[in-house]
């Protein structure tokens, strides 16, 4: 994901607690009631403090700050939120289900997925391509594998909930080559296609109600 992070550097204050510590000590030890104790401890205590400084034995803390990132296009803004939140949710579902072939090609989604709305984070003209990659496809496909999960606790696995199940497994190995050629076309700027039939994903999720 995008972010927007600032480093705050805060300065130690060890060096200030030495250069104090100087002051208060050599108080005791200089006549106080004299004008030139004052001129000299203070020479001290900054003296002390600029050494310590250059000597640069104290690092100072660093901190990350990360604020709301700024996106240049409301369009853009929601087809990324859109995005991040199917990712978190495919990166959920795949703990879910037990098929290694629909993980690996779920991964591969996900990944895809990732690296789109990267490119597109870094040339927003590319935005509208995309609106329908996450808004229509990805969002058939996570309810496809919910699907799959469905049917992996029917204790019976009747022969129609395996082929189901199958069913589900290809179309989601296919949408992953079709979404990883629609990422290279997209980035090398060619002619992009999904290749990922709408009736077929809409058809399945029909016959699997």
């Amino acid at each position: 994901m995008k972010r927007n992070v600032e480093i705050v550097r805060y300065p130690s204050l060890i060096p200030y607690i030495i250069a104090g510590a100087v002051y208060v000590v050599g108080s005791f030890l200089l006549p106080m009631y004299k004008l030139y104790s004052y001129v000299i401890l203070i020479v001290l205590a900054l003296g002390t403090y600029f050494i310590i400084k250059k000597a640069n034995i104290f690092k100072d803390q660093e901190v990350e700050i990360e604020k709301p990132v700024v996106y240049e296009t409301t369009e853009l803004q929601d087809i990324c939120q859109l995005g991040y939140e199917q990712i978190e949710t495919l990166e959920k579902l795949i703990t879910l289900v037990d098929s290694q072939t629909l993980i690996e090609n779920t991964r591969g989604i996900i990944e895809t997925s990732q690296a789109i709305l990267k490119l597109i984070e870094d040339n927003a003209q590319l935005a509208k391509k995309v609106r329908k990659y996450f808004h229509y496809y990805v969002a058939e496909i996570i309810q496809l594998i919910k699907k799959y999960d469905e049917f992996e606790e029917d204790p019976l696995n009747i022969e129609n909930v395996q082929n189901s199940k199958e069913r589900i497994e290809q179309t989601v190995t296919n949408a992953n080559q079709s979404f990883l050629k629609f990422y290279n076309d997209l980035y090398e700027g060619k002619s992009m296609d999904v290749n990922v039939d709408s009736k077929v994903l809409d058809s399945m999720l029909k016959k699997l109600d």
